[in-house]
């Protein structure tokens, strides 16, 4: 048999990140933890545990220690330790195996040998587009088993192929489809499409512009699924073409003339079959109708991108994947024409059965959610008790319930899938799903539906907190998972990441109350308060200082936010200018906690020189955001200049530290200019 590899950079790959580094002056502390809980893990003297992921995020910093036999890793077997401040735990989640037994862990056959073995076991003819072979330790059928696990994605064989190799034998011992798909696969409808590979080489990037969907046509127009809103076989009409919406492009890539559609972030590829092309053009704008294979193209591209910057650049929270060089590769008419689509190592295959998927941004951003679960877990994403599926059906619903479209008297405003399902291809899902964990029977524990309890509770707490709290919150949760998590797990850890980010008592109380009535059972909450830094303030005109409440820094959280919160020196105390130190005590019962700050109160200055005096703004140079640091109180708005002096972008800080995305600026010098106190300062976009 004739192999051959698509892309040679995605053969072995298993890129990390400088943010992600293997390295945490938090791991002799973690490791502390362990051992003081080696008791209570059942820990076995002959297991050890390797650092293998470290993530520094909006809710502490994470380390992911990966159980190990003999220096070989226990597959997909780790504990977490989430620390929030200083070197104390937070959270911690583990699917650590006290039944690993201690067996021989030199392989007899070689990484190659067993790629081979696995080649020939899976029969495919055509190219492979990504292949990894580990040596791991596994438990199978009650037997600690040493084995190459390999794992091959194909452009004519669907999905995404492990097969466990045993490493003294040769034997194949299993072999399965691991994709994660958006519905059943025995739902599958096909389409036949004829073969057309086309590549391209990376270069540089210049915005353009599309015309897509949404998020889908019925949600834009606020329609049934009928009449002229149907799929018929992908031909386009008036009311199709209408509700498509032009937006831009922020990077596209440019090469020789020839526009594509690829970003920092997403790049389109022909991953599986059929090909379609890469619908590269010599024009940066991608119009095309739904008739035309390059309308999903853009479509996804669109979408994925969006929301890659969406949650890297808005919320400020690093996601990308963990294979490709940290950019998603997606192929719009993939998955041989099946009326499915599916994630796998950081690449999306969108089928073009039914209504083609790639049409329906909730198709894309659930197949997405799967990504951004893998990848913020270091590659542990759970699917136990759905999990990962309601996970990608939050993430599609967070996007298209924030437009706004339907109202909340409309059915199809808890819809996921509203164009692509709810119709005769297949039923979709809800985001208002009655059942609550945990489920019984066969049918109600298959993962896509169990997945509906889960999504529909984020979708309770979105309602009330909003979108960019939530989404924060399950992010960051998901970071402190591990590849077994159930719902329950999961949310206590998106509560726990909420309160590491120090939202104010009533969102976890939110979360608290919708969390349990859908069934997860979670622990009361203790009595805590977050860090309070330490604050400098400007005396006033006779050269003293009143100090205020700062119960809203302290932030107490306790059940039912019941907590009486006190503090020393008293409120409303005068101080001359001098260095204090303030402590807020929160009460509740018999529970106390207290926390200490140092308040440093400097000698009159006039307010406009003390804020002009206190601004920082970092990374400078910057590449995709910068962080505006200051005394503003919510007075200030700025100008950005470039250097010809023409206005590029203007914005209200609301708070002391704003994040702005300048992605979309040119590389160069440019002036922010705070309007208010009249000053200005430099940074560099790169």
């Amino acid at each position: 048999m004739k192999i051959k590899l698509l892309y040679s950079f995605l053969f072995f790959v298993s890129v990390v990140f400088s943010n992600l580094a293997q390295t945490s002056d938090k791991e002799a502390a973690a490791r502390n933890w362990i051992n003081e809980h080696t008791k209570e893990l059942n820990i076995q003297p002959f297991h050890n545990f390797k650092l293998t992921f470290v993530r520094k995020g909006l809710a502490g910093e994470t380390l992911r220690f990966q159980q190990m036999l003999n220096d070989v890793p226990v597959y997909d077997s780790e504990i977490v330790v989430n620390f929030v401040e200083g070197n104390n735990v937070a959270f911690s989640s583990n699917n650590y195996d006290a039944s690993i037994a201690k067996i021989d862990t030199n392989p007899s056959i070689t990484s190659a040998s067993a790629i081979a073995i696995s080649n020939q076991a899976l029969k495919f003819k055509g190219t492979i587009t990504y292949q990894d072979s580990k040596l791991c330790v596994v438990k199978m059928e009650q037997n600690t088993v040493l084995v190459y696990r390999v794992v091959t994605n194909a452009f004519d064989k669907t999905g995404s192929w492990e097969v466990m190799i045993d490493a003294k034998t040769g034997a194949v011992l299993s072999q399965k489809d691991i994709a994660i798909y958006h519905k059943d696969k025995k739902k599958e409808k096909v389409k036949k499409r004829n073969p057309n590979t086309k590549l391209t080489t990376p270069n540089s990037f210049v915005p353009g512009a599309a015309k897509v969907f949404i998020p889908d046509p019925l949600s834009k127009d606020r329609v049934a699924y009928a009449g002229n809103y149907v799929d018929n076989n992908d031909l386009t009409n008036a009311e199709f073409d209408a509700a498509r919406t032009q937006v831009v492009l922020p990077e596209i890539e440019l090469l020789n003339g020839v526009y594509k559609l690829k970003s920092t972030f997403v790049e389109i590829k022909d991953l599986t079959a059929p090909s379609s092309g890469l619908f590269t053009q010599s024009t940066p704008n991608f119009f095309f109708d739904r008739e035309n294979d390059g309308f999903e193209a853009a479509n996804a591209f669109y979408h994925l991108d969006n929301s890659m910057r969406y949650i890297n650049n808005t919320l400020g929270i690093r996601c990308v994947p963990l294979t490709n060089s940290g950019v998603l590769f997606f192929d719009p008419s993939g998955a041989n024409s099946a009326d499915n689509s599916y994630y796998t190592a950081g690449t999306l295959n969108f089928g073009e059965g039914g209504v083609d998927d790639a049409e329906d941004a909730d198709v894309v951003l659930h197949e997405m959610g799967h990504g951004i679960h893998d990848w913020i877990s270091g590659g542990h994403a759970s699917s136990s008790t759905g999990l990962g599926e309601g996970s990608g059906d939050y993430w599609a619903v967070s996007y298209s319930r924030s437009l706004n479209q339907w109202t909340t008297a409309d059915t199809a405003n808890n819809w996921v899938f509203s164009w692509d399902g709810h119709n005769e291809f297949w039923a979709g899902r809800v985001t208002n799903y009655t059942r609550t964990y945990p489920q019984t029977g066969a049918t109600n524990t298959a993962i896509h539906t169990y997945g509906q309890i889960w999504a529909t509770t984020l979708m309770k707490i979105f309602d009330v907190i909003g979108r960019t709290k939530m989404d924060k919150a399950f992010l960051e949760g998901l970071a402190l998972t591990n590849g077994t998590s159930t719902q329950p797990l999961a949310a206590t850890a998106v509560r726990q990441a909420a309160i590491n980010m120090n939202y104010p008592c009533a969102d976890i109380q939110t979360m608290t109350d919708k969390f349990n009535a859908a069934g997860y059972a979670l622990a009361a909450l203790p009595v805590s308060m977050g860090v309070i830094a330490n604050q400098t303030v400007n005396a006033d005109t006779a050269n003293t200082y009143t100090i205020p409440n700062y119960s809203t820094l302290a932030n107490a959280i306790s059940v039912g936010c019941a907590a009486t919160v006190t503090q020393s020196p008293a409120i409303g105390t005068s101080v001359t200018p001098g260095v204090y130190t303030i402590t807020v005590t929160a009460t509740l019962g018999a529970s106390v906690v207290s926390r200490t700050f140092t308040l440093t109160v400097v000698s009159y200055l006039s307010t406009v020189d003390f804020v002009k005096n206190n601004i920082t703004i970092y990374p400078n140079p910057a590449k995709n955001l910068i962080t505006i640091k200051g005394d503003f109180n919510g007075l200030e708005n700025i100008t950005i200049l470039n250097l010809l002096g023409q206005k590029v972008m203007e914005k209200a800080l609301i708070s002391n530290e704003e994040k702005i995305d300048v992605s979309s600026l040119s590389n160069g010098v440019y002036t922010i200019y705070f309007n208010n106190i009249k000053a200005g300062r430099k940074f560099i976009k790169e």
